[in-house]
């Protein structure tokens, strides 16, 4: 039972074709970039997990982790841009978005050091050496705590990806201390990264995954077959899905008593 509890966010790597080029400005190659970052995600936001398409129509942007006005360079930076859904991308990832700007010297060493140029920019698949040397200057920034999309990023002090895991019984991300031992550092960084895209925000937060275990149990414990709203919910079916409706319902009624009594403050 335990190991239902914990679920783990899985970081989001893109699968290039190394047949197709992929961009930002030109339209053929923006097409080419929208959809394989849309695969990776399985159709939500890398930043809140919810769906991004909603009737056949796509509410997201192409999303420059570090942002693209910092550098030419950037603009066209296949592995700095991400997918994320119009209220990551426009509200929450762009507060403090000025005080992140970096040093001109900074940036000159960064379009110095890597292999692309605004006139001869490459395909890269990768993130190079130069620009996860810019991550890391530019994630210890304040207001920049964020586990930048796609591929995320590394720990300051132990060097293991910084990744997030869903506590079902307390319906809240957190650090994945189940998969990582993290230092203060790097459990505060998450948790700066948690609030900033409000993910545990009574408000905001995400309520698909106690929806679903409630129809799981008004179903006799035959799960749904139309698409989650949530990846948590997605994720959460994934592990059910060798389990018979019988332990189905099982773990859905102990899930539900308890989370319902917590949401009660019982």
């Amino acid at each position: 039972m335990e190991e239902l509890l914990l679920i783990q966010i899985p970081q989001f790597r893109p699968e290039y074709h190394p047949d197709k080029t992929y961009g930002y400005q030109n339209k053929k190659e923006k097409a080419n970039l929208t959809a394989v970052l849309e695969k990776s995600t399985g159709g939500y936001c890398m930043y809140c997990f919810s769906r991004i398409r909603v009737d056949q129509k796509l509410c997201a942007n192409l999303e420059h982790a570090i942002e693209k006005t910092q550098s030419e360079q950037l603009m066209e930076c296949i592995p700095d841009i991400g997918i994320a859904c119009l209220t990551c991308n426009q509200s929450w990832k762009r507060f403090g978005e000025k005080k992140r700007k970096l040093p001109r010297e900074i940036i000159q060493y960064f379009e110095h050091q890597c292999e692309c140029s605004a006139d001869n920019r490459k395909q890269c698949k990768t993130p190079c050496k130069a620009l996860r040397e810019l991550q890391e200057i530019y994630t210890s920034q304040k207001d920049a705590q964020m586990l930048l999309q796609p591929m995320g990023i590394k720990g300051s002090d132990t060097g293991q990806d910084l990744a997030m895991q869903y506590n079902i019984l307390t319906m809240e991300f957190e650090p994945a201390i189940d998969q990582y031992d993290y230092s203060d550092k790097e459990l505060h960084f998450i948790d700066l990264h948690i609030k900033r895209f409000h993910l545990n925000d009574p408000k905001y937060r995400s309520k698909e995954l106690f929806n679903f275990v409630k129809i799981v149990i008004d179903q006799g414990g035959k799960m749904p077959v139309y698409e989650n709203n949530n990846l948590i919910a997605e994720l959460f079916r994934k592990k059910l899905s060798g389990a018979t409706p019988e332990e189905i319902l099982k773990i859905c009624e102990n899930i539900y008593k308890i989370t319902f009594l917590r949401m009660q403050g019982i």
